[in-house]
C-alpha cells in the first residue's frame, strides 16, 4: 500500500467525470474531529468546505516532478485565506522527492495541497487530507504516533505545541460561532464534465419532442 507523505516548499462529497478517474472526497466529519481532539481543549476548529470547482488541465492528473505541483498549486481558487485540496489521479513528486509511495503534498506553510483522489477515499483519507492540512498549516513532519509523522501510521494525534502552531495560522479564522477553517475541494479533469439536465429540462424537452412529433403527424 502506498502511505509515504512529503512536503513541498520548506517543507463525503463524491464528483465524478467520465473523463477522468480523479474524484472528490472532503471527510468533512473526520476532519471535524481531528480538528476537535482533546488538545484543542474548549476551542475547536470547524472545518467548513465549499462548493467544489472543477479545473481542465489533463497534464496535471499525473503529476510526476515539482515543477507541476508549482503550476497545480499556481491556479489557486479564493483568497488567501482559503485552503484548495486538489483531486488527481496519481503524485510521484513533491519537492525534492521523488518517489511512487507519495499520496500526498502540500505547502509548509502555505494554502495548497494535493492527493491522490483513491487514496483520499480509502481507509487512510481523513488522516491524509488533515496531514496534509496540517502542513498548510505550519506544521513539519515529527516522528511517532502522531498525525503528522512521515508515514500514514493511523495516528491522528496533534500535540498542545503544535495546535498552538496551528492557531497562529491566517488559515484559521474566527466569527460568533468560534474558529473555522475554508476549504475549497477542487477537481482536476481531462475534459470538462457535461452537466446532467435538471428534472425541468428534461420535461421541456419531453413536451417540445411531442409537440414537434404532433406537428408532424398531422402534416402528413
Amino acid at each position: 500500500m502506498r502511505k509515504l507523505l512529503a512536503v513541498v516548499f520548506g517543507l463525503s462529497l463524491i464528483i465524478t467525470s467520465a473523463a477522468q478517474a480523479a474524484f472528490i472526497t472532503t471527510n468533512e466529519a473526520q476532519l471535524d474531529a481531528i480538528f476537535s481532539q482533546a488538545s484543542f481543549g474548549n476551542t475547536p476548529i470547524d472545518i467548513r468546505i465549499g462548493a467544489a470547482t472543477e479545473i481542465v488541465a489533463p497534464t496535471l492528473l499525473d503529476i510526476t516532478t515539482n515543477a507541476e505541483v508549482s503550476s497545480l498549486f499556481g491556479m489557486h481558487v479564493g483568497a488567501a485565506n482559503v485552503v484548495n485540496f486538489y483531486f488527481i489521479d496519481t503524485i510521484s513528486a513533491c519537492g525534492a522527492t521523488i518517489s511512487v509511495n507519495i499520496v500526498g503534498c502540500g505547502e509548509t506553510p502555505g494554502n495548497d495541497f494535493v492527493v491522490e483522489s483513491t487514496f483520499a477515499a480509502g481507509a487512510f483519507g481523513a488522516e491524509l487530507l488533515a496531514h496534509e492540512l496540517g502542513h498548510n498549516l505550519g506544521l513539519p513532519h515529527i516522528n511517532g504516533n502522531l498525525l503528522m509523522d512521515p508515514i500514514l501510521n493511523g495516528f491522528t494525534t496533534l500535540t498542545a505545541p503544535e495546535v498552538t502552531t496551528i492557531f497562529n495560522s491566517p488559515l484559521v479564522q474566527q466569527d460568533t460561532s468560534g474558529f473555522w477553517i475554508q476549504i475549497n475541494p477542487v477537481l482536476i479533469v481531462a475534459q470538462a464534465s457535461v452537466p446532467m439536465p435538471t428534472p425541468s429540462t428534461l420535461a421541456l424537452l419531453f413536451i417540445a419532442f411531442t409537440l414537434i412529433f404532433s406537428s408532424k403527424r398531422k402534416n402528413n
